[in-house]
């Protein structure tokens, strides 16, 4: 009799919708979504900069813009999460430092014009400020790295900056693309496909900062 009582509750119990499934279930949902957003916004920035604005992705386009804006994002991200969580605030700052070196190279056409090659100084500063203050932490660093990395969207972003710094550097190549099209060369075809691609690495370097932010930071990630 019991047994008969014991199957039947899981038999009820199996053709039930737990609220952890709907969670999981929406959450997947909301990813999808997310990167359907973002793949949309890539597309649209340079069609934005090529039909509408006649803009041969320059610095001042909308899609450099865009990446400009990503770039801040996640070092601002990070940036916070050293100032909220102590506990990991060396490793943090590392990684914040990272991404603003990488916001300082893209900023290199408007630091070119006080002087050729000048945001070298700048992402100097910010390597020596970052890199000083992961020193500080001594190996309690690694230990903090090890925390952040800990966090599931850091496989994301990992992923991402071996997309941007590998590549998409090999595939913006300007000789291969010289190869591909011969005779029939255009910079500009190389120029979408490259920026497109950056522009989409940044994107998701930034929804991945931000949400690790927000699971690393869950009370102070307004």
């Amino acid at each position: 009799m019991k047994t008969d009582t014991v199957q039947q509750t899981d038999s009820v119990q199996s053709n039930v919708i737990t609220e952890e499934t709907k969670r999981t279930i929406y959450k997947s949902m909301l990813s999808a979504l997310t990167i359907v957003a973002i793949s949309i916004l890539v597309n649209l920035s340079i069609r934005v900069d090529y039909v509408l604005l006649g803009s041969s992705l320059g610095e001042t386009s909308v899609t450099e813009t865009l990446q400009l804006i990503m770039l801040a994002v996640a070092s601002w991200s990070f940036y916070r999460i050293s100032k909220q969580e102590p506990q990991v605030s060396h490793a943090a700052i590392l990684i914040s430092g990272f991404f603003a070196v990488l916001m300082i190279r893209e900023m290199d056409y408007w630091m070119d014009m006080i002087h050729h090659g000048s945001w070298v100084f700048p992402a100097l500063a910010v390597t020596a400020l970052a890199c000083a203050k992961a020193y500080q932490g001594g190996k309690a660093t690694v230990n903090e790295m090890a925390t952040i990395l800990q966090s599931p969207y850091m496989k994301l972003l990992i992923g991402s900056v071996v997309l941007l710094l590998v590549f998409s550097r090999l595939y913006g190549m300007g000789s291969f693309w010289q190869h591909v099209m011969n005779e029939h060369y255009v910079r500009d075809v190389k120029n979408i496909s490259e920026e497109g691609m950056e522009l989409l690495c940044y994107s998701l370097l930034a929804l991945s900062a931000v949400r690790t932010r927000r699971e690393l930071t869950p009370t102070a990630s307004q």
